[in-house]
């Protein structure tokens, strides 16, 4: 009865069917949760003396019980059942599709249940309020909605619709009061201390006198961000910059030492002779140009202005080209004035923010020059003796 084939492929058409045409914004409503009103209706069931054809009735349900998603939020129960009767029809007698019609139906929340087959899959349908991760449940049932429906809901709102549905909802079944009533009895109980939390919280908020919220620690985090960034990124253009200068310099040596020694990669004629010349004296003045520009990009570029002006908005007392040209008591007072101007010391720090940011533009240009040069050599060189090559034999 348990490996029944068309159970089988009933859940592996309705897991291909949530794969392909459920949103991903149901995050609840899912086959994470229709996978698991099945295993609760398999649990439920074992104490019943079910026959294979009310097992089989039983489990086809809990499959199709909410397909009906990949149509239409609301009302989605009966879009089921039009989605489980284009699958089963003419495999199924009418009888049998009209009782799974009616267990379908069972699971709208409200709805009575007739019979042990409706109380096993209404019971597992909400077995989540019997578990201990029905907050984690409830959280996503709430980011669903919000994204689906546009409900919001503040956490007190949430809260009290949660505690509601917890009292309301009820389990019917002998088994599932036995293994999963206390665990919902605690549930109540946790969600009940929640709001009385939530109230308290509300209380103090409206209590006069309450010190304003520091922002302070919010903006510095910020600007230690932003520095840190700004100081790796440095750190990588440098680095860069440095395999860049060692590559081509032992490139350039290399070339200088075989031409140095009278080495023409051959003994034939004097045309012979030069024929790789060429590709090798192009590679030496691209690399020569990649050392180049390389070196710019690592070079130290201090600011030199005549005198540092402290009423220009775009000059920081905080970047070393301008206070280096302060005397020590001068650069000690304006750092006082820094510390006495919340405002002003903020501006500083992103005038300074903003030239580090104009010495990394330059920095990269450069460096994506020397790259682009170097890389352009190899190739250039490679395809010449590839030519050489091809022409010579």
């Amino acid at each position: 009865m348990k490996s029944n084939p068309v159970v089988k492929d009933v859940s592996e058409y309705v897991f291909n069917l949530f794969k392909e045409k459920l949103s991903a914004d149901y995050v609840y409503h899912n086959y994470t949760h229709t996978f698991e009103t099945v295993k609760a209706c398999k649990k439920l069931s074992s104490t019943y003396n079910l026959t294979s054809r009310d097992y089989e009735i039983l489990m086809l349900a809990a499959w199709f019980h909410d397909t009906g998603y990949v149509e239409t939020y609301n009302d989605h129960e009966q879009a089921s059942v039009g989605i489980m009767k284009s699958y089963l029809q003419g495999n199924y007698s009418d009888d049998d599709i009209a009782e799974i019609e009616s267990l379908i139906l069972a699971t709208k929340h409200g709805a009575k249940a007739d019979g042990s087959l409706q109380e096993i899959i209404q019971d597992a349908d909400y077995i989540n309020v019997g578990a201990d991760n029905f907050n984690h449940r409830a959280d996503l049932l709430r980011i669903e909605w919000e994204r689906i429906l546009q409900k919001k809901y503040t956490e007190m709102e949430w809260a009290q619709v949660q505690l509601q549905f917890l009292i309301k909802t009820t389990f019917k079944t002998e088994e599932a009061i036995a293994k999963y009533n206390e665990q919902r009895e605690v549930n109540i109980r946790k969600q009940h201390q929640k709001i009385a939390k939530l109230m308290d919280k509300e209380k103090k908020a409206e209590l006069p006198n309450e010190k304003p919220k520091k922002e302070g620690r919010g903006i510095e985090t910020l600007y230690r961000s932003v520095y840190d960034y700004h100081i790796n990124l440095t750190s990588i253009a440098d680095n860069k910059a440095n395999i860049m200068i060692s590559i081509n310099t032992i490139i350039i040596s290399l070339v200088i030492t075989l031409f140095g020694t009278g080495f023409t990669f051959s003994t034939g004629d004097e045309v012979g002779s030069i024929r790789f010349v060429f590709p090798m004296a192009f590679l030496l003045l691209t690399s020569l140009l990649a050392v180049v520009f390389a070196i710019l990009s690592a070079r130290p570029n201090v600011t030199s202005k005549d005198k540092y002006e402290l009423s220009k908005k775009d000059s920081s007392i905080l970047f070393f080209g301008n206070f280096a040209q302060l005397q020590i008591r001068e650069f000690v007072d304006q750092i006082k004035l820094l510390k006495a101007q919340k405002e002003e010391l903020y501006d500083n720090m992103s005038v300074d923010i903003y030239h580090l940011g104009s010495v990394l533009v330059k920095k990269y240009r450069f460096l994506t020059w020397s790259y682009n040069i170097f890389m352009f050599g190899m190739i250039a060189c490679a395809i010449g003796f590839i030519i050489i090559m091809i022409f010579s034999y």
